[in-house]
This record gives C-alpha cells, structure tokens and sequence, in this order.
C-alpha cells in the first residue's frame, strides 16, 4: 500500500489545495464564530433573576353615596293614552273555525267504554274454559259468573 502525502496537515485524506484550502476556510470560520459566542456570552454576564411579584389584595371600591329620591313622577302634559288606562285586550282575538270535517263519534263516554271492554274480556274467558272442557260449576267459572253478574259489570 503506498501512502500518499498531502500539504493538508488538517484532512490528510484529502488531496489538492482546493480541497485543503476549503477545509481550512471552514475550520477558521468555526472558530472564529466559537470565539464570538464566547466573547458574547462573557459580556453579557450572569443571568440576572427578574424579582418576584409583590402579592397585594385588590384595591377596596370607593364607598357610592346613598341613593337621592327623585320624588313623585311627573304626569305627561297630554293625558295618557286610552290604551294604557283601558283594561283587556288592545284587539279582539279571532274566533276560532269549526273543522271542515265532522266530529269523531264515540260510542260512549269512555268509563262506559273501559267496563264493556272488561266484560268481553271476562265472557272470552268464560267461553274458553268452556271449550277446554271445564264445568261452570269449578271455581274460575264460578268467579267470572260472579263478576259478570255484579250490577258494576253490566
């Protein structure tokens, strides 16, 4: 292996001026940008702690003289307005339109409705035990005869 000298002593790995002369361009310029950032931060000095908030409670609202009373209102030069002094509403409601459509009919009021819907639950029941074969003299039979019969059933 033959070893090669180069006039570069800094990058001897590096051959050719141009290459040692870039180099060294680079090595001064770092550090002389070193040297003034030294230089800067020894100017400046240590670094100074700003002081601490003085803690003081808000300051007390200056105490508000008491209230002055104007006295009675004074009444406008015109009478008031009819508007104001007469009592309901300033305009007349429309009266509501009958529908273009009849009125439900119910077939009754609807507690008379809710005590016929009881008594077919109860002959639905009675007339299914029946077809199961069971005698109306057995005691469900009995209790839905009694139901049935009671004067508020019908």
């Amino acid at each position: 292996m033959i070893s090669r000298r180069t006039s570069c002593p800094a990058f001897p790995r590096l051959c050719g001026k141009e290459a040692c002369g870039r180099a060294l361009l680079i090595l001064a310029l770092l550090a002389g940008s070193a040297a003034s950032a030294d230089a800067a931060i020894q100017t400046l000095g240590p670094p100074q702690m700003l002081p601490l908030p003085a803690i003081t409670p808000p300051p007390t609202p200056a105490p508000l003289a008491p209230p002055i009373n104007p006295g009675y209102a004074t009444t406008p030069a015109d009478r008031l307005s009819p508007i104001l002094t007469t009592p309901g509403p300033v305009y007349e409601f429309p009266q509501p339109q009958a529908p273009s459509y009849p009125r439900m009919q119910l077939p009754g009021p609807i507690d008379q409705q809710k005590m016929q819907a009881y008594t077919n639950g109860l002959r639905a029941q009675q007339w299914q035990l029946q077809s199961q074969g069971l005698s109306p003299s057995s005691l469900l039979s009995r209790q839905i005869i009694q139901q049935l019969n009671t004067p508020d059933a019908q």
